[in-house]
């Protein structure tokens, strides 16, 4: 199949050969046609019946044959018979009037006064006096067994014509859409060695436009999907690095030191690390299994105004004294999944009291069919360089959100990711309190 799509559309033989196939397919149910419409009876095609035809074409010679006989009927029937003969090229025999002859024949000849047997190809001919002429046998070949060679030489010209115009219109109609079967198959092959930047274009033909747009979005998807992971198994090899080699140099001075109290010590920070590592192993894998699976949205319909007030009372608890939080929003309703959408509140205002001075305020708005969650606070704010690193897992800032605050950076990945699996979206920019602004939208199905 690849030798096949590499080749021009014009010159592959391949191709040829089918085109040639249906061709004679062609000629052949033409000359079949052509049979089954002379089998038809007269009254569907319109065409004389061979029948009545070759029966017509005798009624002259039947008329002469009868005046002279009439004009010697002095004379022995079977003489004037035998002075006929010469002049006929078939045999004229006299047969009695009561010979068995087929009920249509018998029809015709007392209806008419002769007939024709087409079986047998012989004209029966009622003299009126009890004896029959029997004219024939008389060879008369149809049309289709006298014209073989007429119609052989139309079915060629037909085939040739054919042939051309067949040709030109498969041509001009498929030769775009085989370049663009061409230019998929190309993309296709070089993504499958490796190369997950190849996208397809310059596909125009509404045939193939769609597939070309599902072969590109799977892959950015793709690429997207590997340079992630590239990215969270460099930052895991990192984050591992710290607890391990803490735990190195706590055995190296666990197998040193005498003292008991020291050895406790010792032992405890092992064991913080272990816990450290199976907390950031943990916390990797659910990343890693949300973001390669498909979460089916639960939707319920809420007052945005009563929600936004839960959650915010909810979090009362984790609030800083002398902190203060603001809490505004639409009284509307919204089509959402509340569960994802507390989660990335959640997230952001926990944030917000980590590395706020002392204020934060949310808004939740709708507009259209999306609710617009912000958080602002009056922190350091995130610098332009950094708004899109932060919401790569396991990504820090340098300065005041700092490891020492800890967790392992994947809450802002997580906003990010239930952001997007409700068909929406999140960024940060500076707030007008002085620090940064988290930004959420999130479709509402209320169509």
């Amino acid at each position: 199949m690849s030798h096949l799509l590499a080749k021009p559309l014009f010159f592959n033989r391949r191709i040829v050969f089918y085109l040639v196939i249906l061709l004679s397919l062609q000629c052949i149910i033409a000359y079949g046609a052509l049979l089954v419409f002379d089998s038809l009876p007269s009254s569907l095609t319109d065409m004389p019946d061979d029948h009545v035809v070759f029966r017509e074409s005798q009624r002259g010679t039947v008329n002469l044959i009868r005046m002279r006989i009439n004009e010697n009927k002095n004379r022995p029937l079977q003489e004037v018979v035998d002075e006929l003969q010469p002049y006929f090229g078939y045999s004229i025999e006299i047969l009695p009037i009561d010979i068995a002859l087929p009920h249509t024949v018998s029809h015709e000849l007392k209806n008419l006064g002769f007939s024709y047997d087409s079986d047998k190809e012989v004209v029966y001919i009622d003299l009126n006096d009890g004896n029959l002429l029997q004219l024939g046998p008389i060879v008369m070949r149809d049309i289709l067994q006298s014209n073989t060679m007429s119609l052989t030489v139309f079915l060629i010209i037909w085939a040739l014509f054919s042939a051309i115009i067949f040709f030109i219109l498969i041509y001009f109609a498929f030769s775009a859409v085989w370049k663009d079967l061409v230019n998929i198959r190309q993309t296709a092959e070089q993504l499958g060695q490796g190369n997950l930047k190849a996208r397809t274009e310059n596909v125009k033909g509404w045939l193939f436009k769609p597939l070309a747009n599902v072969l590109n979005n799977m892959g950015t998807h793709i690429e997207h999907l590997v340079s992630t992971n590239q990215t969270i198994s460099h930052a895991m090899a990192h984050e591992l690095r710290t607890p391990l080699a803490r735990m190195r140099f706590e055995l190296s001075m666990l197998e040193e030191s005498n003292d008991e109290q020291e050895k406790l010590l010792l032992q405890k920070g092992m064991s913080d690390d272990i816990n450290e590592l199976e907390t950031l192993i943990s916390a990797s894998l659910n990343y890693f299994k949300m973001q390669q699976s498909n979460i089916e949205l639960n939707l319920t319909q809420v007052s945005l105004k009563q929600w936004s007030e839960k959650v915010c009372q909810s979090l009362a608890l984790f609030k800083p004294k002398e902190f203060e939080l603001t809490c505004n929003s639409q009284d509307v309703l919204a089509i959402i999944d509340t569960n994802l959408a507390e989660t990335i509140v959640k997230n952001l205002l926990l944030n917000a009291f980590k590395y706020a001075t002392h204020k934060a305020v949310l808004n939740i708005t709708k507009q259209k069919n999306s609710v617009i969650i912000e958080i602002d606070d009056d922190g350091p704010g995130i610098p332009f360089e950094a708004r899109e690193k932060i919401f790569m897992p396991f990504a820090r800032l340098d300065t005041s959100r700092t490891r020492s605050t800890g967790g392992y950076g994947l809450g802002l990945a997580y906003v990010k990711l239930m952001a997007e699996f409700h068909n929406g979206n999140a960024f940060v920019v500076t707030s007008p309190l002085g620090g940064a602004r988290f930004v959420v939208s999130l479709k509402s199905n209320d169509c």
